[in-house]
């Protein structure tokens, strides 16, 4: 009896290893450059198995059947990769699988990022911007700008021409978590506004979660923008330059020893011109920028990347007649570096560990002579340590955990004559996440249920945070998506968002006294592919805030003890149309939103509720003889302001005269008790590219406004010479054409 039992099991036990399934992993890159292709699509054809890269490129398809199979690779604008592949029972094969580029003709299907995310991933109120549709754009002065081509989507509104600060469904701007390569970027911007620190050319991609992000992003109640720079090209060296009317920029990248680089700077010439051809003494100012990366990959599954950036801005005023007599310099700008480890510990286990340090300063000194000095100084520092791990658990599960530790510190020092100020102010927020990707039924029904739980050390206490997203797929080309989710945030400026031009940010960390700010998210939506490189998508959502610290109305600056506690909600409607390839590509994306808060019992709507937004962009490659040609239309309606009501005589008395004296008097309605007229904006570019034996030439012509849209920036009024009162405006950027030049080696 124990024989036979013996000869059963040894005969069952091949049978057994032969019914285990393998498993395929890897990284898919570009061939011409090595750098990953972020959701790519990968299947076991013949099986319906299958995956889409992550954001590094990495891949894993399990529960494969053994025997031999073809594994297929595809992107848009590469040739699909086939490969035969041979497993035996239990084998988990790694592969690196690289993808020649390719021209895309019309009428063939290839799988896009964004039809890779839609079979296989659950994000809600995602877009997803690669480089290809930051470069097309017009160029404002010539320069593209990242931030700016955010303000095209649904759910952003764009407050005038001179500034790129992003309000995002009825977010303020310091409620928005920007990242560049895990570095947090408190103060996006140069020129007061107008452009951001970001060089596209250096850029990959850039995603905007405007809602219902996921639970490894915290810190922040309304968005995430999170950029991604390009790793450089690990299989030849090349250099890139250009020049435009505001700036000359260069990029060069190429192979290291087992890796790659890129490096790119730019700085603006032209303020320092046109000041100079005005006549204008006395003034100068600049920016600068640049950006690094470098990767070394130790074994094919472990690498390192160093990112880096360093920008500011550069301000300089003086007595023209006598420096001495008063001579003052303003520095402010971003420096950041991060460290990223990335893993691959076992094949259905994939880390990365990332160490980032952040600095946002600011250097005021101002020389009044005679020994008089002003000096005001400010730092804020961040440091992060940072895990994530993803554990592809199952076909149906890929949990995803890690934890987040911040050391955040404020400092500011003014100095003048015997005055001194100094602040010191340190927070050390933790966060702990998990997230479980569940395929609760197979191709129809996703779940992505989360929990973040962040530790309040101000008020010893943990911040639940729990998430929830849902996609259900009636058919093949439409998914119905929900989500739900808390957030908090820790740290607020003391800036007035009502300002129209800002130097920098204020950021403190919420006082004790006041409760942390939070936000609930609600969305829901349904996506649908009409083509195969067409998708549109309608959403809506609502955000309940709560405990929002706000500054005093009418104060650029608000000291801390004496901020507002206010509530509020947003809510509106999304819809956007997106063709992705082909002779023409771009989107059109229209909102209707409402922004309202309340403090106490004053009820109003924020300065940036743009109750209607609709932006067309189109780009026209190779319209004609090699020209390409794109174009954006902006229309909004106008957004509230507080409107002179009434105007009079006002009696003051003068003590050193014993006498009263009068002047005239403008009285002011409510904040929002009127609104500014229709925004509306057309920019157009042309270019073309001279491919040569030593590289290639690409010359360039944008025009912003092209039929010099009359927008207002702001209202003010004086008095007539009848002493009745008269409105005036000031307006935006008139009709503003530019031309430029890039050269690539």
């Amino acid at each position: 009896m124990r024989v036979s039992a013996i000869l059963a099991v040894s005969a069952f036990v091949p049978v057994m290893a032969s019914a285990q399934p393998a498993a395929v992993s890897g990284f898919v890159r570009d061939r011409a450059t090595g750098e990953p292709l972020a959701y790519a699509n990968v299947v076991i054809e013949g099986t319906g198995l299958g995956a889409a890269t992550s954001e590094r490129g990495y891949f894993y398809i399990g529960q494969i059947p053994a025997g031999r199979h073809e594994l297929s690779a595809s992107y848009v604008g590469y040739e699909t990769v086939r490969r035969q592949v041979e497993l035996a029972p239990a084998q988990v094969l790694s592969l690196v699988l690289e993808l020649p580029r390719a021209a895309v003709e019309l009428g063939e299907v290839r799988v896009s990022a964004e039809r890779a995310k839609f079979d296989r991933e659950v994000q809600i109120s995602a877009t997803r911007l690669d480089t290809r549709s930051l470069l097309t754009l017009p160029r404002l002065g010539g320069e593209v700008d990242v931030l700016r081509t955010v303000q095209l989507l649904p759910g952003v509104v764009m407050t005038s021409d001179f500034s790129n600060r992003l309000y995002i469904r009825g977010g303020s701007p310091d409620q928005n978590l920007i990242l560049l390569d895990g570095i947090s970027v408190y103060n996006p911007s140069h020129l007061f506004g107008m452009f951001s620190p970001f060089i596209a050319e250096a850029v990959a991609d850039a995603t905007l979660l405007a809602g219902g992000f996921p639970a490894q992003y915290g810190g922040r109640l309304s968005s995430v923008l999170d950029v991604v720079s390009r790793e450089g090209n690990s299989k030849r060296l090349s250099v890139d330059g250009s020049l435009s009317l505001l700036a000359a920029r260069a990029v060069a990248e190429g192979p290291i020893p087992g890796g790659s680089f890129l490096v790119a700077g730019r700085r603006t010439y032209l303020p320092d011109l046109v000041l100079s051809g005005l006549g204008v003494e006395g003034l100068g100012y600049y920016f600068y920028d640049v950006m690094a990366k470098a990767n070394y990959t130790r074994t094919p599954d472990s690498r390192l990347t160093l990112a880096g950036i360093s920008a500011e801005d550069v301000l300089s005023f003086w007595d023209p007649q006598n420096r001495q007599a008063m001579d003052s310099k303003l520095r402010w700008g971003n420096n950041g570096v991060s460290l990223r480890w990335n893993r691959v510990f076992t094949p259905i286990i994939y880390g990365e560990v990332l160490a980032a340090w952040s600095n946002f300063r600011s250097r005021f000194d101002v020389d009044f002579g005679a020994g008089a000095r002003a000096k005001f100084k400010s730092d804020l520092m961040d440091w992060t340590l940072k895990a994530d791990l993803t554990w592809y658990l199952a076909d149906a599960h890929t949990v995803q955990f890690g934890a987040d530790a911040k050391y955040v510190g404020n400092g500011a020092r003014f100095d003048y004559d015997t005055i001194e100020v100094v602040h010191r102010d340190t927070l050390v927020p933790l966060a702990l996440y998990v997230e479980d990707k569940w395929e609760l039924v197979a191709e129809r029904i996703f779940l992505r249920p989360g929990l973040r739980l962040a530790f309040d050390p101000y008020r010893s206490r943990f911040e639940p945070e729990p998430r929830l997203g849902i996609k259900f797929r009636p058919g093949k080309n439409t998914a119905v998506n929900a989500a739900i989710g808390r957030f908090t945030q820790p740290t607020v400026v003391l800036n007035s968002t009502e300002a129209l031009f800002s130097i920098h940010d204020i950021w403190i960390s919420v006082p004790r006294k006041y409760r942390l700010p939070s936000a609930v998210h609600y969305v829901a939506g349904v996506e649908r592919w009409f083509a195969d490189d067409v998708l549109g998508s309608v959403e809506i959502y609502y955000k309940d805030f709560s405990n929002l610290l706000e500054t005093r109305y009418g104060d650029y600056f608000t000291p801390p003890e004496s901020l507002l506690v206010a509530d509020g909600y947003s809510a509106g409607f999304e819809l956007m149309l997106r063709k992705t390839q082909g002779r023409v590509h771009g989107w059109v994306s229209y909102s209707l939103a409402w922004t309202e808060r309340q403090i106490g019992n004053e009820v109003f709507h924020q300065h940036y509720d743009r109750r209607h937004s609709l932006n067309i962009v189109a780009t026209l490659p190779g319209l004609y003889r090699g020209i390409d040609l794109s174009a954006r239309w902006t229309l909004g309606t106008g957004l509230p302001y507080a409107g002179a009501v009434g105007y009079g005589h006002r009696y003051e008395y003068y003590p050193h005269e014993h006498d009263y004296h009068w002047h005239w008097m403008f009285e002011y309605g409510e904040r929002d008790a009127f609104r500014y007229p229709v925004y509306h904006r057309l920019d157009a570019g042309l270019s073309k590219v001279w491919r040569l034996s030593w590289g290639e030439v690409k010359g360039f012509l944008d025009v912003i406004n092209l039929y010099n849209a009359r927008n207002v920036l702001l209202y003010y009024w004086e008095r007539a010479a009848d002493q009745r009162p008269v409105r005036k405006s000031i307006g935006m950027i008139p009709i503003l054409p530019t031309i430029g030049v890039s050269v690539r080696f």
